[in-house]
């Protein structure tokens, strides 16, 4: 493994992301997107200064779409049966790739806005507010409590 050609390693890093691509539904989905938007941006003519805004969202959504597809792996093949922490690990992760999601809407709407003469950063704002706002309501009001809720005391 460590006398591998450049060649080798690009080749492995090609691979492990046509795994990706191949296995997981939303890394297809987040693909199409990321194709669709490059096309949309480059037909109207949005700066280049935009576009790497653009490459910015795009690239973070796919690298936290790999690290979640790697640590479910991963946490599949150390538990194989049902945990409640491995599920809340699984969670976490899923969380990255939303948080990534949602700062590239964020980024293409600042973009097109900005492309079509609109200033959006109050849409821009309003969809960060909302975000964390349900991720607050959901923190009190969602889901089980945690362990240190229940007891008293953290593990």
């Amino acid at each position: 493994m460590k006398n591998r050609s450049i060649l080798q390693s690009f080749l492995c890093a090609f691979s492990g992301m046509a795994h990706i691509l191949k296995k997981e539904r939303n890394m297809k989905i987040h693909f199409s997107a990321a194709i669709g938007v490059v096309i949309f941006a480059m037909f109207i003519g949005v700066e280049m200064e935009d576009i790497l805004w653009i490459f910015l969202a795009i690239a973070l959504v796919i690298m936290s779409e790999a690290l979640n597809t790697f640590f479910e792996e991963l946490l599949d093949l150390l538990n194989p049966n049902y945990n409640k922490t491995v599920k809340h690990m699984k969670d976490i992760a899923a969380g990255t790739v939303l948080t990534a999601s949602v700062f590239s809407i964020i980024v293409a709407v600042m973009v097109f806005g900005k492309r079509f003469g609109s200033d959006q950063s109050l849409t821009a704002v309003i969809v960060l507010f909302v975000y964390f706002i349900l991720i607050f309501l959901l923190s009190f009001f969602g889901g089980e409590k945690s362990e240190k809720d229940k007891s008293g005391n953290s593990r």
